[in-house]
Order: C-alpha cells, then structure tokens, then sequence
C-alpha cells in the first residue's frame, strides 16, 4: 500500500461521505452520487500498488513519488476528472459501452473518451478525412495518430503517469498496445476497423463529438466543462471538510 499519512486518509474518506449529503441543487450540472463514487474507487485505487502493478509499473518508484502530499492530491485530481468524464461521456452516449474492442482490453469507447478530453477546441482533427483515407500515415491522421499514442509509452515517465485516461480509466488499456508492439500506427488501425464496424447512426455520432464542426467543439467543451465542475466540487466538500475537522480539533483545546 501506498503510504499516505493518516490524517490524508480520513480526509479522503470523509470527504466521500460528504459528497453522498450534499444536496443536489448545490450544483445542477453535477450528479453527487456519480462524483462521490468516482471518488471512493480513485481514493481506493490511488492508494494501492497492486493498481500500478496490473500495468507493468515499477511500484517502487510510483510508492517514492507518492509519498509526497503535493503529488498524492494531483494524482487524485487527475483521477476524478478522468472517470468522471468517462462516466459522463458513457451517460451522454450510452451505446458505447456496448462497441467492443479495438484491441483486447483496450475498448473503443475509451479511445473515443480519450479523443474527447484531448482534442483543443481550436483543433482541425481531420479525423473524419483519416478514416475515409484509411491511411494511418497521411496528414489527415497525424493529430489523431499523435493523440491515440502507443499506450504504455508513459508507463516510467514520472511524473506524467498519473494524466493518462487510459490509466485512470481502464488499466487493461495501458497493457493492450504490447500486443501490437505498441506502435501508433496499429493502435489507429485498430481504431478505424472499429469505427467501420459500428451503426451508420453511431459511426455519425462518434464524429458529432470527434469532428471538427462548431457542433462537436461545443460537445466536448460541453463534457469538459461539466466534468471540470465535477472535480470543483469535489475539491469544496473536500476543503469544507478539512476546515471542520481543524474547527472541531480547536473546540476540543478549549473544552478539554
């Protein structure tokens, strides 16, 4: 296990609690009960070795890196954002779920997650000119290519481990491009034979949110902007929380 101190780990579990009792109509663009279940299984999960383990990771020098409180909170942040966004792009678009593999372990509707938190509102994706050409090298799909990446390559680079959606949402994700060496010109092969797999309804869909018209830029900022109040949140219930106990800690000098 992670060594986190004490006090960390009561903050960590108290604030998920908390997350499950505040109201609703404190903030209309956030569900409580989704943010506070995000919550529990990354304060779980950053907290365990075995988690980094699953993915090839050298646990001694994630354990090293985390022992800093600085680095244990940004990795949490990073973690909420990433599965919040992932279960909110998997609220919005429920059919995703149901797609398949574009590797094993490795399911497109990750890949597509990832595309949505990773493509700038003023990029040109030309993702929808990638996929017609079907040819992983060309101009069309260098930005997409780029954006995919091969996986595991940030597997020993600390501290840029801990950004990765593919890390925070899905492990087996991470391991996956072994299989095809890892290259990114076979994981976007992979991802255009799914793509060409999937409904004419949906193939129009996943573009609604890849593409580059105003339409899909709204989408995504939309997705992001919801999911970055999410991590707000969670960050005041978490300060109100910390505020209390230091109130309550004072209140026991003086009655004591």
């Amino acid at each position: 296990m992670i060594n986190f101190t004490f006090k960390s780990l009561i903050v960590l579990i108290v604030t998920s609690s908390a997350l499950l009792l505040t109201p609703m109509r404190s903030d209309a663009q956030v569900n409580m009960n989704r943010l506070a279940q995000v919550a529990k299984s990354c304060q779980e999960d950053i907290l365990s070795s075995n988690y980094y383990k699953r993915m090839g990771f050298d646990t001694n020098s994630i354990n090293s890196y985390l022992k800093n409180s600085y680095n244990q909170e940004q990795a949490i942040r990073y973690c909420i954002y990433s599965r919040y966004h992932y279960s909110l792009l998997l609220t919005k678009h429920p059919w995703l779920d149901s797609t398949g593999e574009i590797l094993p372990g490795y399911p497109g509707s990750v890949v597509v997650a990832s595309l949505v938190n990773v493509f700038g509102s003023s990029d040109k994706t030309s993702i929808l000119d990638c996929i017609a050409n079907q040819d992983v090298s060309s101009q069309e799909c260098s930005l997409t290519g780029s954006k995919i990446g091969s996986g595991g390559s940030f597997i020993n680079t600390i501290p840029n481990w801990y950004i990765s959606c593919k890390l925070n949402v899905c492990p087996s994700c991470v391991i996956a491009p072994d299989e095809v060496s890892g290259s990114r010109e076979e994981i976007l092969k992979a991802f255009i034979k799914w793509f060409l797999t999937l409904e004419k309804t949906q193939r129009r869909e996943v573009i609604s949110l890849l593409g580059d018209g105003d339409e899909a830029r709204e989408l995504r900022a939309v997705i992001m902007g919801e999911s970055s109040a999410a991590l707000k949140k969670y960050l005041e219930v978490r300060q109100r929380v910390e505020e209390q106990e230091q109130e309550q800690r004072r209140q026991e000098v003086l009655d004591n």
